[in-house]
């Protein structure tokens, strides 16, 4: 019984997660509990959603069909199941299902809206109206975490009293970072007139004192606009550097404020040729790759593979590279994937991948 109610506090944790749309916080608490939750509908209406909110398509599928495996007829599961139906461009079973939920509830406006967007040929260019977010109008919203909601609108209150108090002492010092979008970045900062350089250690990067300095007000203005992924780099260029052990360890200090990215707002990414031709540069770096599965090997909690990366359609390789996934998820070697992954250095000429968001192509 105990286990039971620990196994319901996890959930009802995922469902404030979900409320807040952190829907990527959603999918990395709730994926590893796939063997737990395997009989429970709820469990994966939660995780289809929340890969459907990620841009995560195949992983939304195949959750979404299991919910409807095990409480057929959930309105809200079948709306979720009818858009990745119009992203497959399966327009015949998007509208059966919206038809479907219509006949039981006759005034459902989702349902209604999705067939009129089909009737009204908003969904003609199907990838233009996807990325618009188009079709987020096809689903109920998330709605919001009640718990405590009088307790934080008073707290919203008394904080902008306190804040317009502080903003008439800190004036100055306000005006300095008023352009900085992440306060605890701007927090990290090396001492003018402090050597920056090691004049006597040789490194991959000989760098002077004012590309130190030039590299680590880099390293910021990357972080303040979100650019994370390459704000990473830059502090392993430092770290491989001649810079002083003081400015090395300022720089990692940076590192826990990485984010994690999702199919939804991953940029640009490193090249499979970029990373292997320098490993230790991308260290923590993450890499978005389309490829194929090979030698698959699967444990209790961990799955591993060698990924073949750009051999998705099987006509160029660019490189075999070991990696694990540490949640459940479909893995077929019959298809090809794209992953979003870490990248991992235990020597200086190999690495390795550490999946944390994978789905099938095609779908």
């Amino acid at each position: 019984m105990r286990a039971a109610r620990g196994k319901n506090r996890e959930l009802e944790k995922a469902k404030k997660l979900f409320r807040k749309r952190k829907y990527t916080e959603t999918i990395r608490l709730l994926e590893p509990q796939v063997f737990t939750y395997r009989e429970n509908p709820e469990f994966y209406h939660y995780l289809g959603v929340s890969c459907l909110r990620n841009g995560d398509f195949a992983g939304a599928y195949s959750y979404l069909k299991r919910a409807e495996q095990l409480e057929p007829g959930r309105t809200d599961s079948l709306l979720a199941l009818a858009v990745v139906h119009l992203k497959r461009m399966e327009i015949q079973e998007c509208l059966r299902l919206w038809l479907q939920i219509l006949e039981e509830e006759p005034s459902n406006r989702f349902a209604q809206r999705g067939l009129d967007t089909v009737k009204d040929g908003a969904a003609d260019d199907m990838d233009r109206f996807f990325q618009t977010g188009g079709h987020h109008r096809l689903i109920p919203s998330a709605g919001f975490a009640v718990t405590g909601f009088l307790k934080l609108s008073l707290a919203v209150f008394l904080a902008l009293a306190l804040a317009a108090g502080a903003v008439l002492l800190l004036y100055p010092r306000l005006k300095k970072t008023a352009s900085a979008n992440r306060p605890e970045i701007v927090a990290i900062a090396l001492e003018e007139g402090e050597g920056a350089v090691d004049s006597g250690e040789k490194a991959v990067f000989m760098l002077t004192e004012k590309e130190v300095r030039e590299s680590f007000d880099h390293i910021k203005r990357l972080f303040e606009t979100y650019r994370d992924n390459e704000a990473r780099r830059e502090i392993n260029r430092l770290l491989l550097s001649n810079a002083r052990r003081g400015v090395k360890d300022k720089a990692a200090l940076f590192i826990p404020h990485i984010r994690t990215p999702s199919f939804a707002d991953f940029g640009e990414s490193f090249s499979h040729q970029e990373v292997a031709g320098f490993p230790p540069l991308y260290e923590g770096c993450f890499v978005r790759w389309k490829g194929r599965v090979s030698n698959l090997r699967v444990t209790d909690r961990e799955m591993f593979f060698d990924f073949l990366a750009g051999y998705e359609d099987q006509k160029v390789l660019h490189g075999i590279v070991p990696a694990r996934i540490g949640f459940a998820a479909p893995v077929d070697p019959a298809f090809a994937y794209e992953i979003i992954a870490k990248v991992v250095v235990k020597t200086p000429g190999a690495f390795s991948l550490d999946v944390v968001s994978i789905h099938r192509l095609g779908l």
